[in-house]
């Protein structure tokens, strides 16, 4: 961040939330703190980011990944202060302090925003070091940053900079300099720690290799499907090993299992006799057999995967919460493809949200998930025998239960039912849109099947004006 920007965003800080109580402390990962900050009127994220050349401070609004179990310097900091009082930035560098308040009284948390390596620093109202977020001691360190030590200022780098674009700006003096900072900020790192971004990238990242894995089985078993060629040149050999004697390279016979029989070519090993050169075609059936077993059982686990990604893509793209975006997050943590950098594991910043409701036109009980999980609790849990399940036909949605309450559905709520699954699938925007219906008696959850993916042993196909109740 230039000097120039630094300074107005200081000042804009300042006047606008300052004195300011701090409601919670988060570190997303290790080069950036959020502090939450509440001065009475209004919350606000303030945003300390120490990223080598990209350090800067400034106020935010993006939502962060963060952790379960706070890292050691923001345990630190959640420790030691509780209000900010002033916000100060020095003359010849990019260096800004925090004054800050405690119940024993005043500490200060410097932020280096300086070339190759920012840091952030608290220090005791004497300036004593009580500790850092990057610790530098001896193997011939010019400055020492550790416990006990006195703070010193690193050596200068400043420089003046400019504002380019927004020059004209500055001169009316009356500028969002905060959200300019955001705005222009050379923020990847911030991208990566965009919860919902994040999520997006991901799971079009593993669909992407899931594809190709389906197309690579599909390859493995179209070049498999010779394995039954094997199995009759065996049995045809078996059949005519009497004209078959050692030392013949192949043999010309009638195949019989083709209408009409025509002549086929069996290569032979000379070595071995007409039963042994059967046997020979059986091992490679059986070889090729076990491939295809194996193949047919990966690409059915490929596709169930495939469609579950599709379905975290529809969700991540409909209308999205924060609250859904965890529960996504912990469904993809579960399944061990969210790994958070720097061994950092996201934290439930939300309470759980539930399943959308509404009632049919004769007043029962309309119930669909917003995300995986609560399409499986309301397809396991909440559906009773005697409901009716509905989900879009062959595309990515949300599973909805009718609640009969032992009664039988008139069409018009079954219609409504069945237009609400359409409405909450990826297909919302069509003109009609064909959607299952059945007995929830008839829906089964796999044994290890991703959440949401479940078998429908019977239905019937509806074709219903997409609704959607938001």
């Amino acid at each position: 961040m230039e000097y120039a920007l630094l300074k107005h965003v200081v000042t804009e800080i300042s006047e606008k939330l300052l004195p300011a109580k701090i409601s919670k402390i988060y570190q997303p990962d290790a080069n950036n703190i959020v502090i939450k900050l509440w001065n009475g009127r209004a919350n606000y994220r303030l945003l300390l980011a120490v990223e080598p050349e990209q350090s800067r401070i400034h106020l935010t609004n993006r939502e962060f990944v963060n952790p379960s179990r706070p890292p050691r310097f923001c345990q630190l900091l959640r420790a030691r202060i509780n209000h900010i009082e002033r916000i100060s930035l020095k003359e010849d560098d990019r260096i800004v302090t925090l004054k800050c308040k405690n119940d024993r009284g005043v500490i200060y948390l410097i932020a280096e925003l300086t070339g190759k390596h920012p840091n952030l620093i608290l220090t005791d109202d004497s300036l004593s070091i009580i500790d850092s977020l990057n610790r530098v001691t001896g193997n011939g360190a010019k400055r020492e940053v550790r416990a006990g030590v006195l703070y010193c200022s690193p050596e200068s780098s400043f420089k003046v900079g400019s504002l380019e674009n927004i020059a004209d700006v500055l001169i009316e003096g009356d500028f969002p300099y905060n959200d300019y900072a955001e705005k222009i900020a050379d923020n990847k790192s911030e991208q990566r720690q965009d919860l919902h971004q994040l999520l997006i990238k991901l799971v079009k990242r593993y669909k992407k290799k899931v594809a190709k894995r389906v197309s690579r089985i599909e390859a493995d078993l179209a070049a498999q499907e010779k394995a039954e060629n094997y199995k009759v040149k065996g049995e045809l050999l078996l059949a005519n090993f009497h004209q078959l004697r050692r030392g013949m390279a192949s043999v010309v016979l009638l195949n019989y299992y083709n209408d009409p029989p025509d002549e086929i070519s069996v290569s032979l090993d000379p070595v071995l006799d007409g039963p042994e050169n059967a046997e020979r075609y059986f091992k490679i059936y059986k070889k090729y057999k076990r491939g295809v077993d194996h193949h047919v059982r990966r690409l059915d686990e490929s596709e169930t995967e495939l469609k579950w990604l599709e379905e975290l893509e529809y969700q991540l793209q409909d209308n999205i919460q924060r609250s859904d975006l965890e529960n996504i997050a912990e469904e993809l943590r579960g399944c061990g493809l969210l790994k958070d950098a720097g061994g950092l594991n996201a934290k439930r910043t939300t309470v759980k949200s539930g399943p959308r409701e509404a009632f049919s036109p004769s007043g029962l009980k309309v119930i669909w998930g917003r995300d995986n999980r609560q399409n499986d609790e309301i397809t396991t849990r909440y559906g009773k025998t005697g409901d009716f399940w509905f989900h879009a036909h062959k595309i990515p949605g949300s599973h909805v239960v009718l609640k009969t309450a032992g009664s039988v559905p008139r069409e018009e709520d079954l219609l409504f039912a069945a237009r609400i699954a359409a409405g909450y699938s990826k297909a919302n925007t069509d003109v009609s849109v064909e959607v299952i219906e059945t007995d929830i008696k008839n829906v089964d959850k796999k044994k290890g099947a991703p959440p949401g993916q479940v078998f429908v042993r019977a239905y019937n196909v509806r074709l219903v004006a997409p609704l959607r109740i938001d």
